[in-house]
């Protein structure tokens, strides 16, 4: 018998946990754009195109931290395990924030040129030799890239048809992505701020508390690795004395 496969598979914890995500993305966005111009005199000028711009950009950011803690989070306490149940829907609410700002960006800084769009990235946003100059647009181009692979594979179908381990290595490249979206940010919306520290320090005290998450969670998963080894003896597990079994109970 064929397997058969759902879109999605909708049960009331996923309507909920959706309904969750999305309205947290809208009144984050929302928020960034209203809020920006009243806290930063710098930005009481700026485009409402622009503002939406950086608020989907910072939104996609924000939601690519949610998702690399919910891991770690989850091995931490059991508390987070409802959160990784469908992590993966939030990975694709991520990767369609993160489409919104890049094309959006793409059209209004780059469409208004004789020159392709995405040529125009390529060719006329910075300069290769060096990192000061370097166009933070490709970062976010190949990191859009290997979220739109994530987003498109996240299926269960997927799963089953690659095989687990090639699945697991592929999406293995968010590291990558976010290391590519830190370069993104830090070239990017960092230098052409009035203000490029603030950007470095939230940007590196975001990456701060996911390297610090994942650390805790491997050290406490290799604590009980080696716990559970030092119980095992000759294939055996020790659970206690045979006595301490009640009558008909050891079946």
């Amino acid at each position: 018998m064929a397997a058969t496969y759902k879109a999605i598979g909708w049960n009331r914890h996923k309507v909920i946990y959706d309904l969750i995500a999305l309205t947290g993305v809208g009144l984050y966005i929302g928020g960034f754009v209203v809020l920006t111009p009243m806290l930063n005199p710098e930005a009481a000028n700026t485009s409402p195109e622009i503002l939406v711009i950086s608020a989907l950009g910072a939104c996609a950011f924000f939601l690519l931290h949610v998702v690399l803690a919910i891991g770690p989070l989850a091995r931490l306490s059991p508390a987070f395990l409802p959160l990784l149940y469908n992590r993966r829907h939030l990975g694709v609410l991520l990767f369609i924030v993160a489409l919104g700002h890049g094309a959006f960006a793409l059209v209004w800084y780059h469409a208004f040129s004789v020159t392709n769009p995405l040529v125009s990235i390529f060719l006329d946003t910075g300069d290769y030799q060096g990192i000061a100059g370097f166009p933070f647009e490709v970062l976010g181009l190949a990191a859009l890239a290997i979220l739109y692979v994530m987003a498109a594979t996240s299926h269960d179908f997927w799963l089953n048809n690659l095989s687990p381990r090639l699945w697991k290595a592929l999406h293995m490249l968010v590291y990558v992505a976010y290391a590519l979206l830190v370069g993104h940010v830090l070239l990017g919306a960092a230098r052409e701020s009035g203000d490029p520290g603030v950007y470095a320090w939230v940007t590196l005290g975001g990456f701060a508390f996911i390297a610090g998450l994942h650390l805790t969670a491997g050290l406490l998963s290799w604590s009980q690795d080696a716990a559970t080894d030092r119980l095992v003896r000759d294939g055996w597990l020790e659970l206690g004395p045979a006595l301490s079994i009640p009558d008909n109970r050891a079946r």
